[in-house]
């Protein structure tokens, strides 16, 4: 376990809340930091920047809320770092006019409903790239009978050796977006020493910058998988108009999923 403060800024003018705890990785730091402070809302969409200096920025695109996570140096007196200011951390996140952003993409999304479960899980990857240029993705499903996620669609150079593989539920960045049901995008996970690099150094594959959605069925809540793409075309980070193209897509995916497990005899029971 790794000890981390979590800086939450509050309202403009009143001085930041510090908070401590004892974590395996920023993440779960974060999640308990807000969730202590009944903030836990704000872990549901966020954008998140790893520093040089390691620490991880993290602004949320539906509040623009911005938090600090960083690990507590021993050797300092108090193991506290130095202070900061608000406005040095996170991201200036833009509101998105949603009507706007997505109305091609409300279109799009329709010609799923007519294909087979393998066509419309392509179908829904390949629509994701299109909209969010990046050199690679992937989306991993659950059978929802393990913790496991099988990588079932995947694009880009490594796609062949990729489709098959499984993660844990909660393990690497996509498995902690099926896990928690949060919208996560990290701007370099190489200089975040806490990134699961067991896949991609496997595969001789650099992974920068990553943005995943859950794959959840806001009708029964059940988890079908999980949404990934890898390393943006033409930026080093995803921005509040791609996850707001990635939950789009994310959600219908799900009503999808839902429509097809509700149709055959599957029983969460058996």
């Amino acid at each position: 376990m790794t000890k981390f403060e979590v800086l939450v800024f509050m309202a403009e003018g009143t001085k930041e809340v510090v908070v401590r705890e004892d974590a395996p990785n920023w993440f779960v730091a974060l999640e308990s930091a807000l969730s202590g402070l009944g903030l836990a809302d704000c872990m549901a969409n966020i954008l998140c920047d790893v520093k040089e200096d390691g620490a991880i920025h993290v602004s949320d695109t539906m509040s623009s809320r911005r938090f600090l996570v960083r690990e507590i140096d021993p050797s300092k007196e108090g193991g506290i770092t130095p202070p900061v200011s608000s406005q040095s951390v996170g991201r200036e996140v833009k509101v998105v006019k949603k009507e706007e952003l997505l109305a091609d993409l409300f279109t799009d999304v329709m010609d799923a409903w007519d294909l087979s479960e393998k066509e419309a899980t392509e179908f829904f990857l390949d629509l994701a790239l299109k909209y969010i240029p990046s050199e690679s993705g992937s989306i991993a499903k659950t059978d929802l009978s393990s913790n496991d996620l099988e990588f079932i669609a995947c694009r880009g150079p490594k796609s062949n050796e990729v489709c098959g593989l499984k993660i844990k539920m909660g393990q690497g960045l996509s498995g902690f977006s099926a896990k928690h049901s949060c919208y996560i995008a990290v701007s370099d996970v190489q200089k975040d020493p806490r990134f699961f690099r067991e896949i991609s150094d496997k595969l001789g594959y650099e992974t920068n910058s990553i943005a995943c959605a859950p794959v959840k069925s806001s009708e029964t809540s059940i988890t079908f998988g999980v949404i990934q793409l890898i390393n943006k075309t033409n930026s080093y980070q995803f921005n509040e108009d791609d996850m707001e193209y990635l939950r789009f897509i994310s959600e219908k995916m799900a009503e999808y999923f839902n429509m097809m497990w509700l149709s055959t005899d599957n029983n969460l029971e058996d």
